[in-house]
């Protein structure tokens, strides 16, 4: 049977339909409960011999046991064992000394990535399946800890992903294979590694967290007016505020952040919610490489608006930004576009003059033409065959 499950190559079957370690369910392991063996025994396991009078041998019927064993581990799935998908948490709640965004961009120089390089990952990213963006992203945070220690003398333009992973890291059993060998992933220069985390990490909330909110984080705890106050207290203390810096009166930037926060911090288990989001939103860490330390002083958020209204806050900016994009777009003027189709359209005597001309111009060209109507046969050699 384990051969016929583990080793048959023929038959794939088991092995396509192999489960991740973290998505085992109770229905997924092979339970053998003591109650439910004894009574498949005494029902279908063995028989009492009546060969030697009040004998009380038992017969065990083997093969009906061994059947009942097969239908049983035949209906369970194989696990995968050789990869192991996480989402790694290595954030420090309460100070920003010891984080690896940090320590990485201390170590190493970063760079935003160029626009059209970071539409193409995105649109890759967007094409993956949301166990291999976690893992990815999972895989990154393994690679922060080792880049957090790299010396000045080893780094230089030229070092990718992929090659910081082969020549300074042992083991690679729990990386993904975009950072292994996978292009253009393993091939992103390691100066901009943080803008790559960033771009996953708020794809990853977009296409698979984002539909498992915590129940103490959604909207329905909050009534309609309670909600458009926080959004609205909000947006006038950060990218509304007239006296705040030029680099965060973008909304898309604390769009960007709340996305972080939601996975960085609020992915945790171990959180008090009742925790003033400002504690956070002071962190650099927490901002894109262009967000210095005197930018973020240039905003306070009061103590009223607690870590809690984190994903309140993200839908009403979310809606306010779709709001601007939509006004910003301007309306096609009827005007202007009847005017060019009329430039485009031709009048019929354009049209007419147009055949004339050719016409005439087709006749004028027939008649100064000479066409060859018969071949001269003096200048054909015959062959004979």
């Amino acid at each position: 049977l384990h051969n016929k499950i583990v080793n048959d190559a023929e038959n794939n079957l088991y092995h396509q339909n192999a489960i991740p370690i973290q998505s085992i369910r109770p229905e997924h392991i092979l339970r053998l409960d003591a109650d439910v063996i004894s009574t498949k025994l005494i029902t279908d396991g063995f028989t009492i011999s009546y060969q030697y009078g009040k004998s009380r041998d038992i017969i065990y019927d083997y093969e009906e046991i061994e059947i009942t064993l097969r239908n049983m581990i035949s209906c369970l799935p194989l696990i995968d064992t050789e990869k192991l998908r996480f989402l790694n948490y290595q954030f420090e709640l309460y100070s920003e000394n010891t984080s690896l965004i940090n320590d990485v961009r201390t170590r190493i120089k970063q760079e935003s990535l160029k626009q059209n390089e970071k539409a193409k990952l995105k649109n890759l990213v967007n094409g993956m399946q949301n166990d291999d963006i976690l893992h990815y992203l999972g895989s990154l945070d393994y690679v922060f800890t080792y880049l957090r220690n790299i010396d000045s003398e080893t780094t230089n333009d030229s070092l990718t992903i992929q090659s910081f992973v082969e020549n300074y890291i042992r083991s690679s059993v729990c990386l993904n294979d975009n950072v292994l060998q996978r292009p253009p992933f393993a091939t992103v220069n390691l100066k901009y590694i943080i803008d790559l985390y960033e771009l996953i990490e708020e794809t990853a909330f977009d296409k698979v967290l984002r539909h498992y909110i915590k129940q103490n984080l959604t909207e329905e705890l909050f009534a309609i007016e309670q909600r458009q106050s926080l959004i609205r207290k909000f947006s006038d203390m950060t990218f509304k505020k007239e006296t705040i810096a030029p680099s965060l009166k973008n909304i898309n930037s604390w769009i960007g952040i709340l996305k972080r926060l939601m996975v960085r911090v609020l992915s945790n288990v171990n959180l008090t919610l009742y925790t003033p989001i400002q504690i956070y939103l002071e962190r650099t860490d927490l901002w894109t490489g262009n967000i210095i330390e005197s930018d973020i002083q240039t905003f306070e958020v009061k103590d009223e608006i607690l870590l809690q209204h984190t994903y309140i806050l993200l839908k009403g900016l979310e809606y306010e930004r779709d709001k601007l994009s939509l006004t910003n777009t301007k309306p096609i003027d009827i005007e202007q576009q009847s005017t060019l189709q009329k430039n485009l359209l031709q009048n019929s005597e354009t049209q007419l003059l147009k055949v004339k001309t050719w016409h005439n111009d087709s006749i004028s060209n027939a008649s100064m033409m000479s066409r060859v109507i018969k071949s001269d046969k003096t200048t054909i050699k015959k062959m004979r065959v």
